[in-house]
């Protein structure tokens, strides 16, 4: 294949055509070198067409790093923010754009008339790899959200023989959606039987679900027993500190050089514990600079955000995070719901300890050397951590060291994508 021109349209309002397209035209097209022995892996991200965090960011990265181990295409369903992803994410080999088609969406958002992304579940999608779908050997689907795109993908796999298996971003959180997006009777109704039986059942039918953490495979041999699963966690790349940047980042944002800096990166809910983060900062009495980096998808918390003294950046691009994370003394991520967090392996690997909480496979990425766990919704315990950790600047740098061993150690994106591709092949020669 030679490498295809930019794209013209993203295709996220659906009106995209079922041409194949590459995100980008400074990447080398799939090498036509691969062996025809190669096992043949179709990577799919679905994805919403806004969404550029957590999974669609994982799926993408594995995708690029599997590409050592495997013949790998990597599609993914079209969305606004492509091709500044394949930019930030720095990545060395294409994926393809397949459609986002929005329609059922829109017209479910002009009948229901509500505020909450309900209808966001209704965009599908049309496998449409560079190659047939019987040439692959085995199809990895990342993300539960739209679900239509899910359940669309897992069919056409079925239709064409091509096993499939899915990462489950998500799995813990999931059944907790109606209580965090607070939805009425009806909704919640509408979302065990429009939702979760649908996704279910696409577990259900997968060759083999991969966890991203030990708590997450616990919760599925329970709610599927015969299915079979394995533990493969998110990786990070390195991202080491250097002192002359640092002094540049303090400049450009106005960030005071003797003041320690906290760092929180994710988006702005109330699942993600930012309103913990404002109660917290209220409390903490030593000198420190709160930064913090994140899509304002809620309203109401931007607006505390932007009228406290925590410098609210909204959403920053890759270059900017990236030098955030190797600023930050501590990353402060006090998440009420979550699997296996990107955020805190990527403080891990710009060698910044980490204060977080208790929940999901958080627990089994920082441990006493690298950070400070406390109870979700504990915003004194929260307060009290940070204090610790700004007061005791030995521990501090020790444990950022410790962090960054500890991400590279377990977490670097070339062992996950080695490991995956193993597990391939047994989940092929078990079928």
């Amino acid at each position: 294949m030679v490498p295809l021109p930019p794209l013209e349209n993203t295709g996220y309002n659906g009106l995209m055509s079922p041409r194949l397209d590459s995100v980008t035209d400074t990447m080398i097209a799939k090498s036509e070198s691969s062996s025809e022995g190669d096992l043949r892996v179709l990577n799919v991200i679905v994805a919403a067409p806004n969404d550029r965090e957590g999974a669609v960011r994982a799926g993408l990265q594995l995708g690029d790093h599997l590409a050592e181990f495997a013949s790998v295409d990597t599609v993914k369903m079209a969305g606004r923010y492509d091709t500044e992803l394949a930019s930030e994410l720095r990545l060395q080999h294409p994926f393809y754009q397949i459609p986002s088609q929005t329609f059922p969406r829109d017209l479910a958002k002009r009948l229901i008339q509500s505020e909450k992304n309900y209808s966001n579940s209704l965009i599908w999608t049309q496998l449409t790899p560079p190659d047939p779908l019987d040439s692959y050997d085995i199809a990895h689907i990342h993300n539960a959200v739209p679900l239509a795109g899910m359940v669309a993908a897992a069919l056409q796999c079925e239709m064409n023989d091509l096993p499939y298996c899915v990462t489950t971003h998500g799995i813990s959180k999931i059944p907790e959606l109606p209580k965090t997006m607070n939805m009425p009777w009806v909704a919640k109704l509408a979302f065990r039987a429009g939702f979760l039986s649908p996704y279910r059942t696409v577990l259900r039918r997968a060759s083999h679900l991969f966890a991203l953490s030990a708590s997450d495979a616990d919760i599925l041999n329970r709610k599927f027993p015969a299915q079979s699963v394995s533990v493969v966690p998110n990786g990070v790349q390195p991202n080491p500190p250097t002192r002359d940047e640092r002094e540049q980042l303090e400049s450009t944002l106005g960030i005071s050089k003797s003041d320690p800096m906290l760092l929180f990166v994710g988006k702005v809910l109330p699942g993600k514990g930012v309103q913990d983060l404002l109660a917290a900062n209220r409390m903490v009495a030593c000198e420190c600079e709160f930064v913090l980096a994140g899509s304002p998808m809620d309203s109401k918390l931007a607006e505390r955000l932007q009228t406290s003294n925590i410098r609210y950046l909204e959403h920053v691009s890759g270059s900017l995070l990236n030098k955030l994370y190797r600023r930050a003394d501590v990353f402060v991520f006090p998440t009420r719901s979550d699997v296996f967090p990107l955020v805190t392996l990527e403080a891990m690997a710009a060698a910044t300890p980490v204060i977080s909480t208790t929940v999901g496979g958080i627990p089994e990425q920082i441990t006493e050397e690298t950070g400070v766990l406390v109870e979700p919704e504990s915003p004194a315990l929260l307060a009290e951590a940070v204090e610790r950790i700004i007061s005791d600047v030995e521990r501090r740098r020790a444990m950022g060291k410790a962090a960054y061993e500890r991400a590279m150690q377990h977490y670097s994106w070339r062992s996950i994508a080695e490991t995956t591709a193993e597990r391939y092949s047994r989940i092929l020669s078990s079928t």
